[in-house]
């Protein structure tokens, strides 16, 4: 069955599983808005609205992290004017809730960053672990696509390693020897 989520979160194999990452998302944002309400304007407690931004996000990918923080700012703001905090100029609540916002969507940004790096890496994990597939005749390593890559290729595309050309010392010494004979051979006639 294709998973109904697959930015950026875990894929959900069944609409179970996402209708209770939902729930878990809905009351925990309910938890922070009530202790938000509760305690008032003096005690700003804004930082947990992540909580359940960062659940959306790393649950249920980067579109229900970015609904999620559009829902804990309004959340934000529904308990800053139940909790009566008066602001000397009307356009400040909107600054505020702006900032906040901003906020949040730079926890979802930095969760999906996250993300990426993680699935980058184990790639790269995988691709030098366990068993590697070699052609016997030009020494060729198979790729993840289904295409055989030179051994620097792969290194390059799927290890990410930057290759620098270097002669090692057996090589060096079996190459530049030869050359020495030759050149004192050609020196002697």
């Amino acid at each position: 069955m294709k998973s109904l989520v697959e930015d950026g979160g875990e894929p959900h194999r069944s609409a179970k599983g996402w209708v209770r990452h939902v729930a878990w998302v809905a009351l925990s944002l309910a938890t922070v808005g009530y202790i938000d309400a509760v305690t008032g304007y003096e005690v700003s407690v804004f930082l947990l609205y992540i909580v359940p931004v960062a659940l959306a996000t790393r649950r249920m990918g980067t579109a229900a992290g970015l609904l999620t923080a559009m829902i804990a700012t309004a959340v934000w703001v529904w308990a800053d004017m139940y909790s009566g905090h008066v602001y000397s100029r009307p356009w400040i609540l909107y600054v505020n809730a702006f900032n906040r916002m901003m906020c949040f969507i730079l926890a979802v940004a930095a969760i999906r960053y996250l993300r990426v790096r993680q699935t980058a890496l184990l790639q790269q994990i995988e691709a030098f672990s366990g068993q590697l597939a070699a052609c016997a005749q030009c020494h060729r390593l198979a790729g993840t696509d289904g295409y055989w890559l030179a051994a620097e290729d792969y290194l390059r595309e799927i290890g990410g390693a930057e290759i620098h050309h270097k002669v090692c010392p057996d090589c060096a010494r079996r190459t530049y020897a030869r050359a020495a004979y030759r050149y004192s051979a050609e020196q002697a006639n």
